[in-house]
């Protein structure tokens, strides 16, 4: 019995592999990595499927880099069926099932700037790191921030996005 040949994925593919992580950011870039390493911590470091050893993400080929990038874009994509239930602006928010979490998407206020952010560790204390990457500027991180009291921005903390 001869076993099957080696897949040889299409040269379109791969292309378009290659022009999704030269686009994506830094930040989704490492959001990617992460995920990659969180998957492998829970396979001791081992394919689910094969049972042969990971590589390094950066030793990955372009099509599995790019596979953990798209669920890095997927995992901040809106659930239609998850509603977020209707509720003043300014009204304590916290939609249902979420919990700060590494590479959750958030807003950072950063004086009179509402910037974007991304969760890189949850603190014992409830408190967060963050990467703020605002508008114009290079990021930066922010150790120990705390959620603002409601939907409302305060500066020096951090929201979860606002409802639309």
């Amino acid at each position: 019995m001869s076993s099957p040949a080696p897949y040889t994925p299409p040269a379109d593919l791969i292309t378009a592999a290659e022009r999704a992580l030269a686009q994506a950011s830094p930040g989704k870039l490492a959001t990617a990595l992460t995920l990659y390493t969180c998957y492998g911590s829970v396979t001791g470091g081992r394919s689910a499927v094969t049972g042969a050893e990971l590589p390094p993400f950066e030793k990955c080929s372009a099509l599995v880099r790019a596979g953990w990038l798209a669920v890095a874009e997927a995992i901040n994509t809106p659930v239609a069926s998850v509603a977020v239930p209707p509720g003043p602006v300014g009204a304590p928010m916290v939609p249902p099932g979420q919990k700060p979490s590494v590479g959750r998407a958030v807003h950072y206020q950063r004086d009179e700037v509402v910037c974007a952010a991304d969760i890189t560790a949850v603190n014992d204390d409830g408190t967060v790191e963050l990467l703020v990457k605002p508008p114009r500027f290079l990021p930066f991180t922010a150790s120990d921030v705390s959620q603002a009291p409601t939907e409302a921005p305060v500066p020096g903390c951090w929201n979860w996005m606002p409802r639309v």
